[in-house]
């Protein structure tokens, strides 16, 4: 193999046994003006990938399959995408808090937070 040559994606290896949670959030694959973050733990994703899948950081945010929903709780309006790899180990997801998210991609700054609806819904559970 070529050095630097680009290796093939293996999201199946990314599954442990059993079809469990995946090991890293799916990657953002589209041009930046497409990305959208969640407003609750900046991961950026496409649209079409919040309503495939949700946030894989935030189940209980209920965004998949659910247009309105991921309107709601994401947003295009981000500065920065970091990618991190080990967010226990890192000291760039210790400063800006994302050390107990999955290796993924996530915005360096985001201006919005949840609509006041939704924080009042997860503060209800």
């Amino acid at each position: 193999a070529r050095r630097g040559a680009a290796r093939p994606r293996r999201a199946a290896a990314a599954m442990s046994k059993g079809g469990a949670r995946p090991s890293f959030a799916d990657l953002p694959l589209e041009p930046k003006k497409s990305l959208r973050c969640c407003l609750n733990c900046k991961l950026v994703k496409t649209f079409e990938q919040f309503i495939d899948a949700g946030c894989d950081n935030c189940p209980f945010l209920n965004m998949q399959s659910d247009q309105d929903r991921v309107t709601e709780c994401t947003s295009s309006n981000f500065d920065g995408i970091i990618s991190v790899m080990k967010p226990q180990e890192s000291w760039a997801s210790r400063w800006l808090k994302i050390e107990r998210t999955l290796p993924g991609c996530y915005a360096v700054y985001v201006a919005e937070q949840l609509p006041q609806n939704v924080r009042d819904e997860l503060e209800g559970r």
